[in-house]
């Protein structure tokens, strides 16, 4: 090596490109390993998610699982966030259907249209309301579920601008989940009960 030419710097180590993101593979098994994060989620709430039980839903190891999400806070967060991202969707999907389709007429139909954007579909409602009071001991998850909240309020305002409401959808939201509370705990039908305590507010 002769004196006085400059030498190039070494260049600095690459990470791996699935944890930059630089994969379409490494992206698809994040992605995977957090949509089974977030359906645990829902089902078990906040204490049934770790890496083990997301990995063993996977199939996968649990080396690979803290590859992508290095805490259980982290890996709790993205499944909050996919959640709220999901129910968000749900609102959002009735807000567009009911925009392309003639203004409802009566109350029947109309809290009927507001019941589809706020609650799940199905027989789905227990299990979603325990996880939901459950995600309180779950920093993470509330803080998720509180930033996509504007996402599902603009959703719900849809609808009430379409009905003709001008209820604030902060409003509405809080009446369907209290009285779907109040319904699950005395063993009363939730949309009935719900349908009908609407009626006031609307």
């Amino acid at each position: 090596m002769s004196a006085g030419r400059p030498t190039a710097a070494a260049p600095a180590p690459a990470q791996p490109a699935a944890r930059q993101g630089g994969t379409s593979k490494g992206e698809r098994r994040r992605a995977e390993i957090a949509e089974a994060a977030a359906a645990i989620l829902r089902e078990e709430g906040p204490a049934g998610v770790s890496h083990r039980t997301v990995a063993r839903r996977v199939g996968c190891s649990v080396s690979l699982t803290t590859y992508y999400f290095e805490s259980l806070d982290e890996l709790l967060g993205e499944a909050g966030r996919i959640n709220i991202g999901l129910w968000a969707s749900r609102a959002e999907a009735v807000a567009e259907t009911i925009e392309g389709e003639p203004v409802p007429a009566g109350r029947d139909a109309v809290t009927a249209w507001i019941l589809r954007a706020c609650l799940p579909e199905g027989n789905e409602l227990l299990g979603h309301y325990l996880q939901l009071i459950a995600a309180a001991g779950a920093a993470p998850v509330t803080r998720s579920y509180r930033t996509g909240r504007d996402r599902l309020n603009g959703a719900v305002a849809r609808v009430l601008r379409r009905v003709g409401s001008p209820c604030p959808p902060e409003l509405v939201i809080a009446v369907v989940d209290g009285a779907a509370v109040s319904a699950l705990s005395e063993g009363r039908d939730v949309r009935e009960t719900a349908a009908a305590l609407l009626q006031h507010v609307l």
